[in-house]
């Protein structure tokens, strides 16, 4: 028993030890806000297409329900993420969530190669459930590992500029989709979102964390 409690404390030590490393390197925080500047600006320049793409196929209707539909799926995975992160780090969730990212990005667009109407809207409303889930893995993971990055001191103001310039890239990348809308179609935004999101992910593959705590 001495001896297991002695091992605890010496992994308390060694975790908070490497928790204060952490803190103190300004490159993964440098790494993450570059990378979410990528990831919003892709996400600012798919979104008006993707309206535009359900309201056609489905109207208001589809499109309350879709965005509803991956609210509520957010909540779980924001619940399943929370919990996740404390156990396996915060980085394989935000990973999952960027890798798989890429692949409904691209799945919204060919839905209609599907050709049979109730399959075209089953698939669609397992993308809108998928869409959600990993959304609420990268917001529950984003802000655990900022929150890991950052000391006391200067989190506020960190975190200010880290949201603050993704809501300023999204904003931007919205108004610019809104012209590239009528000269290129939806497939392509979406194979050129994710190429850019793809290079998110290198991005996020080089920060490091303490897994596990």
């Amino acid at each position: 028993m001495i001896t297991e409690k002695k091992d605890d404390a010496v992994t308390k030590q060694d975790a908070a030890k490497n928790l204060a490393l952490l803190k103190g390197d300004p490159s993964n925080y440098k790494t993450i806000f570059i990378a979410n500047v990528l990831l919003s600006f892709t996400e600012g320049l798919y979104y008006p297409f993707l309206i535009v793409f359900l309201y056609h196929l489905g109207g208001m209707p589809l499109i309350g329900s879709g965005l509803g539909l991956i609210l509520i799926s957010e909540s779980i995975g924001s619940y399943l993420a929370g919990r996740g992160a404390d156990r396996y780090g915060r980085k394989p969730f935000l990973l999952i969530s960027s890798i798989v990212s890429v692949a409904v990005f691209i799945s919204y667009p060919l839905l209609p190669l599907l050709e049979t109407p109730g399959l075209v809207f089953v698939v669609l409303f397992l993308i809108f459930f998928v869409d959600g889930i990993i959304g609420g893995f990268w917001n529950i993971a984003e802000a655990a590992y900022l929150a890991d990055i950052t000391s006391k001191a200067t989190r506020g103001s960190r975190m200010g500029s880290y949201w603050g310039a993704g809501g300023v890239v999204f904003g931007v990348a919205m108004i610019a989709a809104g012209f590239l809308g009528l000269h290129i179609d939806f497939l392509t935004v979406a194979l050129i979102v994710a190429f850019i999101y793809l290079s998110g992910v290198f991005l996020l593959l080089s920060i490091k964390e303490v897994a596990g705590r």
